[in-house]
């Protein structure tokens, strides 16, 4: 969904958009990095971010095409476990 590698990142929030941010992404059932991801996306000029690309596929090394996996779906795994 996002091109090339991740990259970590550090920001600095108030605590209450921090709590805020958790609760959204707790109602969502994402992480709070997708949730920023996601806002983030939003912001850009449309086009600025190749979606079409999936990260997730080339490093996990899917060979099929028909295969897919969202990062949030990824976040669900890690984070829902």
């Amino acid at each position: 969904m996002y091109p090339g590698d991740m990259k970590t990142i550090t920001i600095t929030i108030p605590d209450e958009l921090d709590a805020e941010a958790a609760a959204e992404a707790k109602r969502l059932g994402i992480s709070k990095s997708e949730l920023i991801r996601r806002g983030i996306t939003a912001l850009l000029p449309e086009g600025s971010v190749d979606t079409k690309e999936d990260p997730w596929r080339r490093l996990a090394g899917f060979a099929s095409g028909n295969i897919t996996a969202d990062a949030d779906e990824i976040d669900r795994v890690v984070y829902d476990s």
